[in-house]
């Protein structure tokens, strides 16, 4: 038995701007439902219904990533050697090279290259393509 959208309750635009300022706060969607007797039913109606609902929830998950990002700079400048590393291997500064493949490694996306790219990975690793 599935539920038809239509019978679901809008948020009211109080309900929306309470449950996104729990969001900010760092609760997580069922607990601010929680707390605003809200149903999660309603407020996943709200998100897919609502376009300008759920562009206010993107926006306020990119501002709870960014205060993430903030404090592992912060530990990393404070000397943690763990942020340092996660930080410089995640945003590496722009003069330094990006990371070579060497030709041992495997290579994840085959079918995406082309017949020559293909023979030439198999003439590097030197593997016999000679049908027997």
């Amino acid at each position: 038995m599935s539920l038809d959208p239509s019978q679901i309750p809008q948020l009211t635009p109080e309900e929306q701007d309470e449950y996104l300022h729990l969001l900010s706060r760092g609760a997580s969607p069922a607990a601010a439902c929680l707390q605003l007797n809200l149903s999660v039913l309603g407020v996943l109606n709200q998100i897919t219904t609502d376009e300008s609902f759920r562009n206010r929830i993107d926006q306020i998950h990119n501002v709870l990533s960014q205060n993430v990002a903030a404090a592992l700079y912060r530990s990393a400048m404070e000397g943690s050697v763990s942020a340092q590393t996660f930080f410089l291997k995640n945003c590496p500064p722009p003069e330094w090279p990006g990371p070579e493949i060497s030709p041992s490694e495997p290579v994840d996306d085959l079918d995406q290259l082309s017949d020559a790219e293909i023979q030439e990975l198999m003439r590097r690793e030197q593997i016999d393509d000679s049908d027997e």
